[in-house]
């Protein structure tokens, strides 16, 4: 028989179910906490990121790997701020370029962010739709964050909304950190915490629940240098793996705007559209060592890169001197351009073994581009010497595209993932110089061949084949190369065909060519699964940014790369030295050896003119056409005197018709 509950019995028992009730709620939905882990001050910053990086593989409940804090130049309020909007560009995008000091200042049970109006109006001027605060406005009840009072807690710009507000702030004495962290992830979904000690973050870790993403990186520090910074994650299979996202490709490194999406998707919310990070997952294990040099190889590819082609200048200049002592400065010429053609295949090697110094690298590649220029000079006859470097770079780069090498990644010709921006694939400097490099090897190949359709089609077929290699999201993924690319490759055609080709077929053709180019990456991509660039900012576009929004601010963003540093005045030399070439293409290109290398270098100037209109950074494109065609006219300058008789092959007219009585083939000359 069952007897009444006494009345203090049954207040009990109703006191124990409205606490179920309120903890119930709080418990139910999944919840993630991310902790800004201080470093010692102590040594220098490679040494505090090694001790973070190292503390965070002692713990076997954590992936680890390396975050890109910001794209471009650092400040610890940047990378806040674009792991609170989920996207990031350039600052010299933005006016100023880098964010004003910001700070937490509390009020009432939440607090706001000092400075948070500036920061919303320097991103309203980005060419980009920049929204900081979105992870916060995105989070029902908005985010909480864990202090130490008395300090300036610029952390809590992370976890501000769309108005600079935060919804909870808990700041106090640094003993009771983890407590009240804790209590604030019973009534928020999301808190942010900086830690006062690295050895908090086990405690947090012990109290995790099982449904609870713990996210760890080192708080950003107050520099003016790019970081790379450690990151552990813990969570549903992250345990002793390593971390990698579609925004990187990369096994071990993520970016910051990867943590928006990551946050998100556990909390089982919605990732808005504008958003251009990735969801962060378990990947291959790295060691902190491994991880430790890769950060070092990033560090030393942009630095090495304009000491590198000094050194390269320097011994092509040394070794004109000495072959025009000897009598034979044409040699000269040959050699150091066919050494130049050597250079992307030889940029490889140092990315394997990093070498200590920037000389050591330099002369790395240096020496054997100039003794691969020799050989290949002294071993193939002008002007078929292209062949040989051209097919070799092409093979060795789609090779290790498509196996997902990191070679190219590591090269000083790859795409820099220092910089923030491209972390895979091909990068800027390669997207002109490949499809020259492709036509100055077709050139040679059909060296003696008058114009007719088979070789148009196989300028025009080579070239869009490996333009959609270069955009493809599972090889180069740069979409702007397809444009490049199929441009290049349509002149080139063009130049091919036999006989007078109408002007609107040349529209036509110039026109639609890079339209179906396009058309048929965009295929590709679907078909592969690729997540390309494209893929996921172009073919999956959202919100409210239209064709010719996207189409506005790629031209300010080329606008931005034109202004900057050094850039206006080595433009204006290409520019001068393409326009010259162009006034006096009949007396600099009257002795081509066959109408292929009229399509080669108009093709080429076509390329890197294509690629200078459609590409947010053209005017690096265009300079690096102009160079590479540059390096292809000394090697043509550089015709051996024997096959300058009247025997020699060359093309004197417009057409690129051999003279009368020419032979099909031109003399071999070692």
């Amino acid at each position: 028989m069952l007897r009444a509950p006494r009345p203090r019995s049954a207040i009990a028992l109703l006191a124990a179910l409205a606490a179920l009730a309120l903890a119930g709620p709080a418990h139910a939905a999944p919840r993630a906490l991310l902790a800004f882990v201080p470093a010692a001050e102590a040594g220098s910053a490679d040494a505090r990121v090694e001790r973070v990086l190292r503390g965070f593989e002692r713990r076997p409940e954590l992936g680890v790997g390396l975050v890109s804090a910001t794209q471009g130049n650092y400040s610890e309020e940047q990378a806040l701020l674009d792991v609170s909007s989920g996207i990031r560009v350039s600052p010299t995008a933005y006016g100023p370029s880098l964010p004003a000091d910001l700070r937490l200042v509390p009020r009432g049970r939440g607090g706001i962010v000092a400075g948070w109006r500036a920061a919303v109006e320097r991103a309203d001027d980005a060419p980009a739709t920049i929204r900081p605060g979105l992870l916060a406005s995105s989070i029902p009840g908005g985010v909480a964050y864990a202090g130490v009072g008395g300090r300036r807690n610029v952390d809590a710009v992370a976890a501000a909304d769309r108005e600079g507000r935060v919804a909870a702030v808990s700041l106090g004495p640094a003993d009771t950190l983890v407590a009240r962290t804790r209590a604030l992830l019973r009534r928020h979904r999301l808190v942010i915490a900086t830690l006062p000690a690295p050895r908090d973050l086990d405690a947090l870790l012990a109290a995790r629940a099982p449904d609870e993403l713990v996210i760890a990186m080192q708080q950003p520090p107050d520099e003016h240098v790019l970081q790379f910074l450690p990151i552990a994650v813990a969570g549903d299979g992250f345990g002793g793996r390593g971390l990698t996202s579609d925004t990187t490709h990369r096994d071990g490194v993520v970016t910051g705007i990867d943590l928006m999406p990551t946050v998100l998707r556990h909390l089982r919310l919605d990732v808005p559209g504008n958003v251009s990070g990735s969801r962060i997952e378990p990947g291959p294990r790295r060691s902190a060592s491994d991880l430790l040099e890769l950060r070092d190889r990033y560090r030393h590819v942009a630095p090495r890169r304009i000491r590198t082609l000094q050194v390269l200048l320097g011994a092509w200049a040394i070794v004109l001197v000495a072959c025009a002592l000897a009598g034979r400065a044409r040699a000269g010429l040959r050699t150091g351009a066919l050494a130049f053609l050597w250079v992307p295949v030889m940029v490889l090697v140092p990315g394997v073994v990093d070498p200590a110094s920037t000389a050591a690298e330099a002369l790395m590649v240096a020496a054997p581009a100039f003794l691969l220029g020799a050989l290949t000079d002294r071993l193939v006859a002008w002007p078929r010497a292209p062949m040989v470097p051209a097919a070799v770079t092409l093979a060795v780069y789609l090779a290790d595209l498509a196996t997902g090498s990191s070679l190219l990644t590591l090269s000083m010709l790859g795409p820099n993932p220092r910089a923030g921006a491209r972390f895979y694939g091909v990068g800027n400097e390669l997207e002109p110089a490949l499809p020259i490099l492709l036509f100055a090897g077709l050139a040679a190949l059909l060296t003696g061949r008058e114009r007719s359709r088979g070789a148009a089609a196989l300028f025009g077929a080579s070239g869009l084949a490996l333009a959609l290699a270069i955009g493809s999201g599972r090889l180069g993924a740069d979409v702007g190369g397809v444009i490049t690319g199929s441009v290049g490759a349509a002149v080139a055609a063009l130049l091919m065909l036999p006989g007078h080709v109408r002007a609107r077929v040349a529209v036509a053709v110039f026109v639609l060519v890079p339209v179906a180019a396009v058309g048929a990456l965009a295929l590709l991509d679907l078909a592969t699964g690729a997540q390309s660039h494209f893929s996921r900012n172009v073919l999956e576009a959202h919100g409210d940014v239209s064709f010719w929004e996207t189409v506005r601010r790629r031209y300010e963003f080329a606008w931005h790369a034109l202004i900057r540093g050094r850039m206006p005045f080595i433009a204006g030399f290409a520019v001068l030295a393409a326009s010259l070439a162009w006034v006096y293409r009949d007396r600099l290109y009257a002795r081509l050896p066959g109408a292929a290398w009229r399509a080669a270098l108009a093709g080429g100037l076509a390329a890197g003119v294509g690629g200078a209109l459609t590409n947010d950074s053209g005017p690096l494109l265009f300079v690096v056409a102009v160079f590479v065609l540059g390096v292809v006219t000394a090697y043509l300058k550089g015709e051996p005197s024997a096959v300058r008789g009247p025997g020699a092959l060359h093309s004197h007219d417009a057409s690129g018709t051999r003279p009368p009585g020419a032979p099909a083939r031109p003399a071999h000359v070692a």
